[in-house]
């Protein structure tokens, strides 16, 4: 590939407010010119949750429940609902317009969706953009609510990701299950009885399913080698492996302090820096 490369980060595993931070670091990075378009992949230190920048937790969430499984609590700076972080892998992506994405959302999830299909691709996966209508009555559960630009396989939906525009350059954050931890994830949100949680439950098992159901042998680094193959083919870019800059790890520490560690943070929605 003859054209400028971008760059592939694995930062390993990380804490769940630190993960956050990172990604937040790495636009705001991008934004100033510092770094070139970057493609994140990361694990957690222990079981997750990170919820939309709009999510109310109390509502939403049992934190009693969450505490006692030794479950963390993050609020994303990206939008969409809750996303339980384990056996999964996540990746993040920080790109923009000068780099040909598509302005709003949806146009730019369904244009950035064509990687997440390449990378699927290399896996063994068929997956396709799936046209079914915004779900009306949407879950606290980001795999169980639809979207305009849904990636799924065999009519089940694989990856959920969610997004977030700061001026002309977008951070994206995504999340595809390894295997089904769907009733453990359950069990952590809120639901006004036993009954309206097995039904969302069945509800989220009918729409959804794990990598390993199509692909049952991949793992975690087959996941990272796809992902950062299937990006460069769709963007026509080497992703060339690099770490992070000491200036974005002490932004995103400082971050982690000032805010995605604190408790009205979990509690109050997003403002980017």
């Amino acid at each position: 590939m003859q054209t400028a490369p971008y760059r592939f980060v694995n930062t390993g595993i990380q804490d769940a407010a630190l993960n956050m931070a990172i990604d937040e670091a790495i636009l705001l990075h991008h934004l100033k010119g510092d770094v070139p378009p970057t493609l994140r992949v990361f694990s957690w230190q222990q079981p997750a949750i990170t919820l939309g920048r709009f999510q109310n937790v109390e509502r939403e969430i049992q934190e009693d429940e969450c505490e006692r499984q030794g479950v963390l609590l993050v609020r994303r700076p990206t939008g969409g609902r809750a996303v339980y972080h384990r056996d999964e892998f996540t990746y993040s992506i920080v790109i923009g317009k000068r780099e040909g994405v598509p302005s709003g959302v949806v146009a730019a999830y369904a244009y950035l969706c064509q990687g997440l299909m390449e990378a699927l691709r290399l896996l063994g996966v068929q997956a396709i953009i799936s046209d079914e209508r915004v779900s009306k009555s949407p879950s606290a559960a980001c795999f169980a609510s639809s979207t305009q630009a849904d990636l799924t396989s065999g009519g089940f939906k694989l990856v959920g990701s969610a997004q977030v525009w700061k001026d002309e350059a977008l951070l994206q954050q995504g999340s595809l299950p390894l295997d089904d931890r769907a009733a453990e994830f359950f069990n952590l949100l809120r639901y006004p009885s036993p009954e309206a949680r097995a039904e969302a439950l069945a509800l989220y098992m009918e729409k959804t399913t794990p990598l390993h159901t199509f692909a049952p042998q991949a793992t975690w680094d087959d996941v990272s080698n796809a992902f950062r193959q299937g990006f460069s083919t769709f963007l026509q870019h080497e992703m060339v492996e690099e770490e992070l800059s000491s200036s974005e790890w002490e932004l995103a520490h400082r971050l982690v302090e000032e805010k995605y560690s604190q408790l009205n943070w979990r509690k109050e929605r997003i403002t980017l820096s």
